[in-house]
């Protein structure tokens, strides 16, 4: 890292590189916790399993961010006596080469990804929606989930695997993507009921949407797609959809059990209502979404 890029990484990184200096100063045996975005509820718990130092959290926004305050700290040799800990999603990234210090990458998308699959479903609704293993309701919820789970996989791959591709060719080319993505997936692209969920779109409404998007040859394209439909699509898809799906799961399961009850014939309370968002989602139900091993591993080996 020269001088410019030294000063370049300052001002990209500022808020958390100067909190992390003004806590430094203050508590130099504590652990030190840069994360993306809004994902230490779900970092937080875990790491206060496995040490009793004291967790200093340090919120950086993006991925990239992340991984330059990383560059930054690990250019200053001073701040090598200092327990750090640097956490990101992988996203559609390529994984990461082995740093020194260690960098914990999640192995799926994202967090959210941990909060998805039918296993952290059934303890949700066993927990938060107080249903017995043995009861008819929860089974219903369960076909329900599985079935709506596949569907949904099956009208979202097309978007997910053009999305990977353009994250691909910014990767190799570093041309920005054109594309900004939120939360939620593209407004009027699908169709999502308890009954069925279905897609909207093709590659060209994709591209009519996008038009700033970077151009996605069909070739490359019909690749990841032939590559996204033989992997396990609750890790690999984009983790706030995954999130987006099961949320309006649980909203459509409690819509149906205070009104018609269709599906689900049983008042269902649920204390944090029908409309949860992902961050809330992410602290909620924290306790059920899944540990990998890798993660505890990396916490005993940065705090040890």
């Amino acid at each position: 890292m020269n001088a410019d890029d030294l000063r370049r990484a300052r001002e990209s990184t500022n808020v958390p590189y100067q909190e992390f200096n003004n806590l430094v100063s203050k508590d130099k045996n504590g652990l030190f916790c840069f994360f993306e975005g809004k994902d230490n509820p779900y970092y937080y718990s875990r790491i206060k399993k496995l040490t009793t130092l004291n967790i200093q959290p340090i919120i950086c926004n993006r991925r990239k961010s992340v991984l330059k305050v990383y560059e930054l700290i690990n250019y200053h040799r001073e701040y090598d006596k200092y327990k750090k800990a640097f956490f990101i999603d992988r996203d559609f990234n390529e994984p990461l080469p082995p740093h020194n210090p260690p960098i914990f990458e999640t192995p799926c998308y994202s967090i959210e990804n941990f909060y998805v699959s039918l296993d952290v479903f059934k303890e949700i609704i066993k927990n938060e929606f107080n249903l017995s293993e043995a009861s008819e309701t929860y089974e219903s919820c369960i076909i329900l989930f599985t079935e709506r789970q596949k569907e949904f996989h099956e009208a979202t791959i097309l978007f997910n695997a053009w999305y990977a591709c353009l994250i691909k060719i910014r990767n190799i080319t570093g041309k920005e993507t054109g594309v900004d993505l939120n939360d939620k997936f593209p407004n009027k692209f699908i169709d999502l009921t308890l009954q069925s969920i279905s897609a909207k779109y093709d590659f060209e409404k994709i591209k009519q949407t996008f038009p700033k998007a970077l151009e996605v040859s069909e070739d490359i394209l019909n690749t990841k797609l032939a590559e996204f439909t033989n992997c396990d699509q609750c890790k690999v898809f984009r983790g706030k959809y995954e999130m987006q799906f099961i949320l309006k799961m649980i909203e459509l399961i409690l819509q149906d059990s205070s009104n018609d009850q269709k599906y689900i014939q049983q008042k269902i309370k649920f204390i944090f209502g029908k409309n949860l968002t992902n961050n809330q989602a992410i602290s909620i139900f924290s306790a059920y979404a899944e540990t990998p091993e890798s993660l505890n591993h990396y916490i005993t080996q940065v705090s040890s």
